[in-house]
């Protein structure tokens, strides 16, 4: 073999060495994207899975307390939606059909149940006490799953639990005893954890509803400078110290300005503050939820704010916020709040938003046709309820009800808003009150 042969041999070897070489660096780069997309799937559909439990553990609670027909459909199509998206998140996660036995009949038999009971209550009967304990033995089973998927997702995200681990990890959760249901339902439910879904800041607190802001009906809209000077005197500043930025348009328009780092927003039409924001650190709390209602309450007060009741409060990174609702001849309206937050190191207010307020806020016929007393036969016998006291509240289909409140207390000492349509008596709305020293929540 010559010299020259021998040269051209060794470079093509080492050309197939290079080539080599680089496709398989190529194919560990493309297994370690396939790997986080993997892991990115199983990551979604745990998270997913938890939702879809922690709201069927919600629901099953509010199905122990619903006393009519139409409350009753309503939880059931609701479990039967939350079964469905807990079923598709399960069946992403990386389980043979064996071990997806117990809990896909645990998710399934939720929404069958659910369904059950809707066509037995629709059709004259009655729900038994049987009944309410399968539901009640449900929930737990649905609370256990609850409890698990947050040690599942914590492993996650410190590094403990990767994709190789994932399927061994679920399968150690696996439970060996089967519960029963009442007489014709066999569950088993490996128990996942999730974090509850709140309306952390009272019920109906996120509603805004209208298409156009029904207090500024009519109102002429505001130059920038009036709007400045309105700014300025709500912050008890000169205007020259306040710097106007981009305006906010859309439903609700306003002029927005800053003084130093805090932001406040003035409606363009007729000129009434829709928010404030001040972010500035806050220091070690001295306020309790009494001196903060205090404080907000002289705050409204030195504005000219009135007729406002407070509602619903959370404490939360050294505030404390507090939901004010409308009253109108005595009649809480909850669609039309109010919102400030209280730096409990001083009894500043850090935040404001009236877009509740404004958006919603108009006179109303708070009339009731029927008496407490006969809205108080729609809540369920399960439930003590305290007197009731008229309110409005929104819909989900963005429309207003008034309603009778009851604060009632369950056999376990569970508190329960239940609400009742003041018009023809049917139940419209179930919350479970969720009390502690950080504040008072609802599901």
């Amino acid at each position: 073999m010559t010299r020259r042969r021998k040269i051209q041999i060794l470079s093509l070897g080492a050309a197939a060495i290079a080539v080599l070489g680089g496709t398989t660096a190529s194919g560990y780069a493309l297994a370690g994207k396939y790997r986080a997309d993997l892991e990115y799937t199983y990551r979604r559909a745990l998270s997913d899975l938890g939702d879809c439990v922690s709201n069927m553990e919600t629901m099953l609670q509010k199905a122990e307390y619903a006393g009519t027909a139409r409350q009753i459909n309503g939880i059931s199509a609701k479990l039967m939606e939350e079964s469905s998206g807990a079923k598709a998140s399960l069946a992403a996660l990386p389980l043979s059909s064996a071990e997806l036995g117990n809990i896909s009949r645990f998710i399934a038999q939720v929404g069958d149940y659910s369904l059950a009971l809707a066509t037995r209550v629709n059709s004259g009967e009655t729900i038994t006490d049987a009944d309410y304990e399968t539901l009640a033995s449900m929930r737990e089973y649905a609370g256990m799953f609850r409890e698990e998927l947050d040690s599942v997702q914590e492993r996650f995200e410190d590094g403990s639990l990767s994709i190789g681990q994932t399927e061994i990890f679920l399968d150690n959760l696996e439970h060996e005893s089967v519960p029963v249901f009442g007489d014709n339902f066999e569950e088993a439910a490996n128990d996942f954890k999730d974090y509850p879904t709140l309306i952390y800041d009272g019920p109906f607190s996120d509603h805004i509803g209208q298409a156009a802001p029904k207090f500024l009906e009519g109102e002429p809209e505001l130059l920038q400078g009036n709007a400045e000077n309105s700014a300025a005197k709500f912050w008890g500043v000169s205007h020259d110290e306040i710097t106007h930025v981009n305006d906010t348009e859309g439903n609700l328009p306003t002029y927005n300005f800053m003084l130093g780092d805090a932001r406040l927003s003035v409606t363009k039409a007729g000129g009434y503050i829709a928010s404030l924001i001040n972010p500035r650190q806050i220091g070690a709390e001295t306020l309790d939820y009494e001196a903060a209602l205090a404080k907000a309450q002289e705050f409204f007060a030195r504005r000219g704010i009135t007729d406002l009741q407070a509602s619903y409060y959370v404490i939360n990174d050294g505030k404390c916020t507090i939901n004010f609702a409308a009253v109108q001849d005595g009649v809480l309206l909850y669609p039309d709040l109010v919102k400030a937050a209280v730096a409990l190191d001083n009894g500043e207010i850090v935040e404001y938003n009236s877009s509740g307020y404004l958006m919603n806020h108009t006179q109303r016929d708070v009339t009731p046709v029927i008496s407490e007393e006969q809205a108080r036969g729609s809540v369920s016998p399960r439930l003590t309820a305290e007197p009731g006291k008229l309110c409005v509240i929104p819909t989900s289909g963005k429309n207003e009800v008034l309603c009778y409140e009851f604060l009632c207390t369950a056999e376990n000492g569970q508190h329960v808003l239940v609400y009742v349509n003041a018009v023809n008596g049917s139940e419209e709305q179930i919350l479970l009150l969720m009390e502690s020293d950080q504040g008072i929540l609802t599901r």
